[in-house]
């Protein structure tokens, strides 16, 4: 994982986990962009906690998320999994944006391709 990932990843990692996964932290944490902050608490209401983290995770690791948080993830829209991004970005150095933005794709990827193939129930 590298220092970065070391030094940084849990400190995001908690932070987003709990962005996701808390009403109202969205709105205290990321006040210079309101709009963000209420798309965002929009978005978490559709994702488990344990997805939440498993996604977030899976940034900063060569883990993939599961098929059942892939849905749940998909199920949120492509404008929430890019605002995500977008406030994952605004807490990473400099260095790390277009790896963390290439990373988020390739989760949206993996995810949506997951579902294109899961059965129709």
């Amino acid at each position: 994982m590298g220092s970065f990932g070391k030094n940084i990843s849990s400190t995001l990692f908690l932070f987003i986990g709990i962005l996701i996964i808390t009403p109202g932290f969205a709105i205290r944490t990321n006040e210079e962009n309101p709009e963000l902050s209420q798309h965002l608490e929009e978005c978490h209401k559709k994702v488990t906690k344990r997805c939440a983290i498993e996604i977030s995770n899976s940034i900063y690791t060569n883990k993939t998320p599961s098929e059942y948080c892939c849905q749940k993830h998909i199920t949120t829209g492509k404008a929430c999994h890019d605002d995500f991004i977008k406030l994952f970005i605004s807490k990473v150095p400099k260095e790390k944006v277009t790896f963390v933005a290439a990373k988020g794709d390739q989760i949206w990827n993996h995810c949506a391709s997951i579902i294109a193939l899961a059965p129709v129930a």
